[in-house]
């Protein structure tokens, strides 16, 4: 994966917080970061971002060579997408002057990100490491542990924020990191295992693309993706397989086209416009020779 460090801007706060542009350089900072490098994330509804959309105040563009996303239409014909920390704003520059000119501000990006609290190594919200305390409130809902949004399961949190005038800028997007997986006072031995698919989106893009344009095998997909490893050593390799962020088993690998087929075709089936192929029978090309 490509180094972005030097298009990370740090800031000078209490929250230890950074700055980045929007693009695919988000996505790095949060892949190779200390606490997050070897876990698993989840995420909440996106904020403020699709009301703007509506007015007509600011627009969302994916980045370059996404294709990892699902699209569809709601009842009031309202066209909808999945999320992405990548994907960016662009502005209203009438609203942008109006800003400046009463000295008011608006978040127009607010998202939160948590771990997913795979494996028995993360501190629980009611103080269990990697299990519920005995007596746990939340164990005992009958939606708690089985929410597949549950953020009780471990404290570190991603917050990631914009507000308009940051827009003309060129870091906009702030994200700050918040909690420990464990006390800070506890020395951790071993990172989780994750179980479930978590490969970069740049990843699942790539995979995709050789899919759909290359009509790529699952075996030669699992080639492509062992480039990136040539020449790494067992401990690296090691921590590759135990994220998969870059890499998956051949089961996750199958589950992920098998699920990318069937969204393609779902999309096709719903769509009013749809393309066929047009063949000419032997018998007319004779005819017409």
């Amino acid at each position: 994966m490509q180094d972005y460090l030097s298009n990370i801007q740090y800031n000078n706060d209490t929250e230890n917080s950074v700055n980045v542009p929007f693009g695919r350089i988000s996505e790095w900072y949060l892949a190779n970061h200390p606490l997050l490098k070897d876990r698993r994330l989840k995420c909440l509804s996106r904020l403020y971002t699709s009301g703007l959309v509506k007015e007509g105040i600011i627009n969302v563009q994916r980045v370059e060579g996404a294709v990892d996303f699902a699209e569809w239409t709601t009842r009031t014909n309202e066209m909808k997408s999945t999320n992405r920390i990548r994907d960016g704003n662009g502005h209203g520059d009438e609203l942008l002057k109006q800003i400046n000119s009463k000295k008011k501000d608006k978040l127009c990006w607010s998202w939160i990100m948590y771990c997913a609290g795979d494996g028995t190594t993360c501190q629980r919200a009611c103080g269990g490491i990697g299990n519920c305390k005995e007596g746990c409130i939340n164990s005992q809902f009958s939606n708690g542990l089985k929410n597949y949004n549950d953020m009780h399961l471990c404290n570190v949190r991603v917050k990631s924020e914009v507000r308009i005038t940051s827009l003309t800028k060129s870091h906009p997007l702030k994200i700050t990191i918040q909690g420990n997986h464990v006390p800070q006072s506890m020395l951790l031995n071993s990172t989780p295992k994750v179980q479930r698919l978590n490969l970069l989106r740049n990843v699942r893009d790539k995979i995709l693309i050789s899919i759909r344009a290359d009509h790529m095998s699952t075996k030669e997909i699992k080639a492509k993706l062992l480039v990136s490893n040539n020449g790494a050593d067992e401990n690296t390799l090691s921590s590759a397989l135990n994220s998969q962020k870059v890499i998956c088993t051949n089961d996750k690998l199958k589950q992920l086209i098998a699920h990318d087929d069937k969204r393609f075709k779902d999309n096709a089936e719903d769509s009013p416009q749809r393309f066929y192929q047009l063949t000419l029978s032997d018998e007319f090309w004779l005819k017409n020779a």
